[in-house]
């Protein structure tokens, strides 16, 4: 399959793309993947390793034989473009008055600004194959990815400051450039290169003769990629505004800072580099040459415009899914893992994360686990994920979102719900049966505490309560084998727990609590529109019901003489919504 990714566009906007192209042919290989750039990024692209081939808006596709194009750029020239060579699948987004033109959609509204503009491609891109359904962007561009890089012959360490031009940056004034390089001369000793390229060349004689007579602050233009891939990926610092010399420096790995403006349609949340390497300190036109000093010397700015907030989880032997889970939550202030006792490569995962706190603790129930870990917690906010979870990016965005707001003061819930959408039988659950289903997972720290019955645990929060848009995703059991492994286990642990609740077994239980439960499932939940592995899955509802009221009476028998109610709080409605199948 042959397919073209178009975004003929400024280098900012390619390498956001470019993000997705890696991602892609990671996931599928067996794709032939082109990009469609303009003619003055053309020289960038063509040295990306993984791309099969480059073409400039204008030409002539016919040739090309596409199968598919994605049209990032989502503008009606292009859309139209790509229509006349006869592309048999043509991807775009529907939000544009345009979307005629394409035969495959994705509802896309990136001025909400909730989302980096690499996870919205991404969005788009995903439409491409079914394999691709509901997952999250984290691959990133890196230098290594470019098959051209020319290594610097500086002798000293140094810092690059690039005082960029772009349509869409806000750009600092000359003053406070100037000041910033007196300043971080003078703070940290390290050589200056003042560095402009084309679109900045009336720029170049006055920063020239600004610092023509001063040591250790040189100005410098660069006109050549590869040159200035190496003289970025050396650099011990980089400080720029919106453009896309600061996308390059944090795919070279550059710590620093980025400057970008605040508004509906450019905030930092959408346009900075993804995955950024760089502070970013926003609205540019606020921030003094003071601010940027001290981001880079403390790795973070002054103060954070958002709320902070902790990310735990608690797991065991799950090398399988532990990376996966906690690169979704790496951009929490902490991340804390409470490990009992794995013996695979859980820990050695968990530890590549360098926020990640890990405290080793021995199995006392999932509910006790869970409040130990809350307790570990230092910020106010907490989000919660199960080591086989995924936070989606559409609810990182609208989590940082919350964030921002009970930073500034306005009214904010005190516990939100969030969706989780189940994959098993290596397809997702999003419609019957299992979809919708909500947990208490975002919440006020001061507000929660563990509750719910081993091993159906959860989140309870007092105060206001919401929901929020966008999917948990959870990668549940591997086979039905696998499944019903752990529905043997679970029953016996609920039937335990009925029992020291003083709730007993019957044979109308046994017998019709299964049958209601499949009804339930299969039908009021429309579990029949999953096809045959919808009726396999409420069967195996049934099957759990059925075992755990089994279990319960065998546990009867044995123990003729019941101890006093150990559990008075335990309602049998508990575990008859807590369903075993997406624990």
């Amino acid at each position: 399959m042959r397919v073209l990714i178009s975004r003929p566009d400024k280098i900012g906007d390619v390498v956001l793309a470019l993000h997705c192209g890696k991602q892609l042919k990671r996931l599928c290989p067996e794709i032939e993947l082109y990009f469609q750039v303009a003619s003055y990024t053309k020289e960038l692209v063509s040295k990306v390793r993984f791309l099969d081939g480059v073409v400039t808006f204008g030409e002539d596709l016919s040739p090309y034989k596409f199968d598919a194009v994605v049209d990032l750029m989502a503008k009606f020239d292009t859309a139209r473009n790509h229509l006349f060579p006869r592309i048999p699948i043509r991807i775009g987004n529907s939000a544009r008055w345009f979307s005629f033109l394409y035969n495959r959609r994705g509802y896309v509204r990136r001025s909400r600004a909730l989302q980096n503009e690499a996870e919205y491609n991404w969005k788009l891109v995903s439409l491409l194959d079914k394999r691709l359904a509901h997952s999250r962007l984290r691959d990133a561009l890196s230098v290594d990815d470019f098959s051209s890089v020319v290594a610097t012959k500086e002798a000293e360490p140094y810092d690059i400051f690039f005082p960029g031009v772009s349509v869409s940056a806000e750009a600092w004034d000359f003053t406070r450039w100037t000041a910033l390089a007196r300043a971080s001369r003078e703070r940290f000793g390290r050589k200056v290169v003042v560095l402009l390229g084309p679109a900045e060349k009336e720029l170049l004689g006055r920063f020239q003769s600004e610092f023509q007579k001063e040591e250790g602050i040189e100005v410098r233009e660069s006109t050549d990629f590869s040159e200035l891939l190496g003289l970025l990926q050396g650099c011990t610092k980089y400080v720029g505004p919106s453009t896309g010399v600061t996308h390059l420096a944090s795919v070279c790995g550059a710590p620093g800072v980025a400057l970008y403006p605040e508004s509906r349609s450019m905030h930092p949340a959408r346009w900075s580099p993804f995955r950024s390497s760089l502070v970013t300190l926003y609205p540019a036109k606020t921030i003094s040459a003071d601010d940027v000093v001290y981001a880079l010397e403390h790795g973070e700015p002054r103060e954070l415009k958002r709320d902070r907030i902790s990310g735990f989880v608690i797991c065991k032997n799950e090398e399988k899914n532990i990376e996966r889970c906690l690169d979704s939550l790496s951009w929490c202030d902490e991340l804390v893992l409470v490990d009992s006792g794995s013996e695979d490569k859980t820990l050695d995962i968990a530890r590549t994360f360098s926020n990640a706190r890990i405290i080793e603790r021995g199995w006392p129930g999932h509910r006790e686990q869970k409040q130990y870990a809350l307790e570990q917690c230092q910020y106010p906010w907490i989000v919660n994920l199960d080591s086989d979870e995924e936070l989606s990016s559409e609810l990182k965005g609208r989590i940082l979102h919350i964030l921002e707001e009970s930073k500034r003061g306005e009214p904010v819930a005190h516990g939100y719900f969030l969706m989780r959408l189940i994959r098993f039988l290596d397809k997702w659950w999003d419609k019957g049966g299992w979809h919708p289903e909500y947990r208490m997972r975002f919440f006020q720290r001061e507000y929660a505490r563990w509750g719910g019955v081993n091993p159906h645990e959860k989140a309870v929060v007092t105060g206001k309560l919401k929901r929020l848009k966008g999917f948990i995703y959870h990668y549940t059991f591997d086979d039905l084998t696998q499944l019903m492994d752990t529905q043997n286990r679970f029953s016996y642990q609920s039937a335990k727990a009925l029992y020291e609740a003083g709730i007993r077994s019957s044979m109308f239980k046994i017998i019709l609590r299964p049958i209601f439960r499949f009804f339930k499932f299969y039908v009021v939940k429309r579990g029949f529109l999953e096809g045959r592995e919808g009726f396999f899955a409420a069967i195996t509802e049934g099957m759990y019901t059925f075992l755990k009221y089994s279990k319960l009476w065998e546990i009867e028998r044995l123990n003729p003489h019941p101890p006093a109610n150990l559990s008075p709080s335990i309602r049998e409605e508990d575990f008859e919504e807590a369903r075993v199948s997406i624990e």
